[in-house]
């Protein structure tokens, strides 16, 4: 096994139990659909994280030429899938805790959006580092760098200044949009 296909396996474990834990969510809010109203905001985190994780680990995987492995890829991997291990398990409470997932959501807000920050904030410190490493900087590499952190962070920046349902909802649906859109 070569150190990119060991990483990769190991980032694909990590990714792998987000997906789970939101496919679980899902699930349980279908359940309990008749106790507790859902709402939209958290079914659209859960799609965002879904969609997170597949996009990382496609981004990993076009990586994979300038990718060994060694206790900073490790870390990075930590660092990029964790929060949305994190977030996908805290999206929502446990059983018969709240009456709506919209307050819930809205309880806990500050952590999830938080938690959707870290990796952004991993994957810049790691485009910085790998690019200055690899030695390509360019105009146009400091540009596209710019725009792919700047939308993440431009659409989760409002959802930790206003609680408002409308920002959160906005938020996650334009970080699943470029979401979908980086993958294309």
């Amino acid at each position: 096994m070569s150190g990119f296909e060991a990483i990769f396996a190991f980032y694909a474990l990590l990714l792998g139990l987000a997906v789970a834990n939101v496919t679980s969510a899902f699930a349980n809010m279908y359940k309990a659909r008749r106790k507790t109203a859902v709402g939209w905001t958290t079914p659209l985190l859960g799609v965002v994280i879904l969609l997170s994780a597949s996009q990382q680990w496609i981004a990993l995987f076009r990586a994979q030429a300038d990718i060994a492995i060694g206790l900073k890829e490790i870390l990075a991997c930590l660092g990029m899938a964790l929060p949305y291990i994190f977030a996908s398990h805290t999206m929502t409470p446990r059983d018969g805790e709240v009456a709506s997932l919209e307050d819930y959501y809205v309880d806990h807000r500050l952590v999830l959006v938080w938690a959707l920050l870290t990796p952004i904030c991993t994957s810049a410190i790691l485009n910085l580092v790998y690019t200055s490493t690899l030695d390509r900087w360019s105009v146009q590499v400091v540009m596209e760098m710019l725009l792919y952190q700047g939308v993440r962070f431009a659409c989760l920046i409002p959802m930790l200044i206003w609680p408002a349902a409308a920002v959160q909802r906005a938020g996650l649906l334009a970080l699943a949009a470029y979401t979908v859109f980086l993958m294309i």
